[in-house]
């Protein structure tokens, strides 16, 4: 199979062998940036129709899923949040374990 695609494109078969590679990496790149902003709550500029958009038309050219991993996956703290603070989603039941643990505000 591969000497027959290596004839029809005129080139040698670890040409054909370095070319299958390339696309299985571009395609597994390409469905793990997908499988990844579907499970992900937010994204970037709360737009996941236009990140994926942007991973299948880019998708060849890796610039799609590169993209999305460097500036879609980060999802900006809100405003009011302090640098380093726990979010609210999980932060109450860390507060309260930890003042389970060592004793409430009032006993510091």
């Amino acid at each position: 199979m591969i000497e027959r695609i290596a004839e029809f494109l005129e080139v040698s078969t670890s040409v054909v062998w370095a070319l299958a590679a390339l696309v299985a990496l571009q395609l597994a790149v390409q469905v793990w940036a997908l499988v990844d902003l579907a499970r992900r709550p937010a994204v970037r500029f709360d737009a996941k129709w236009a990140w994926a958009l942007l991973i299948i038309v880019f998708g060849s050219s890796f610039l799609g899923p590169i993209l999305y991993a460097a500036i879609g996956r980060t999802v900006p703290q809100p405003a009011d949040a302090a640098p380093g603070s726990i979010p609210t989603a999980t932060g109450d039941r860390t507060r309260r374990a930890v003042d389970t643990l060592y004793g409430g505000d009032e006993s510091r």
